[in-house]
């Protein structure tokens, strides 16, 4: 697939355009210029904001709008290409699916550590069984101390949930 007469030769240069483009069909989707750039802008275990898109997006797409990128995202998102989870400070992160993983955040030095999905699954199960409610959950946040500050904060006699919320 070429984009020649759009100007836009260069997505099919970038590596991995093709699988794209593949992922994009196998969920129903047309493959247009505006949706390769915006997912391709993305990767996995990378996480932006919409904004962080745009600003990859629009040189390549000179002319498009924010709304467009955040739709574009969005739809992603209700699709199962991408996640979108809060990862702190109140905004919103969208990170290209690749295996579903899911985030362990410190409240008091930010550290981020990746939780295997395989400890999820117990949890969909439950809720499944529980409530009869088919759980998505793609991209999970856990908010928390990690074992570092813990030990500081155990060796202080400080309670860990003192810290920031």
């Amino acid at each position: 697939m070429s984009f020649e007469r759009n100007g836009l030769d260069k997505i099919d240069e970038r590596p991995g355009a093709r699988g794209l483009a593949d992922r994009l069909r196998r969920v129903g989707q047309r493959v247009t210029p505006q949706r390769l750039v915006i997912l391709g802008a993305l990767r996995p275990g990378e996480h932006l904001a919409a904004d962080e898109v745009f600003a990859r997006v629009e040189p390549l797409l000179p002319g498009v709008n924010r709304s467009t990128v955040y739709r574009t995202l969005e739809l992603f998102r209700d699709l199962g290409l991408v996640s979108m989870t809060d990862l702190g400070g109140g905004a919103r992160q969208f990170e290209l699916i690749d295996d579903l993983h899911h985030h362990l955040i410190c409240h008091r030095c930010g550290a981020i550590l990746e939780l295997d999905d395989t400890l999820v699954d117990p949890l969909r199960d439950g809720i499944r069984a529980r409530y009869g409610f088919a759980p998505a959950i793609d991209h999970l946040a856990i908010f928390g101390f990690c074992s570092v500050c813990s030990r500081v904060t155990d060796s202080h006699g400080d309670s860990a949930s003192d810290g920031p919320r």
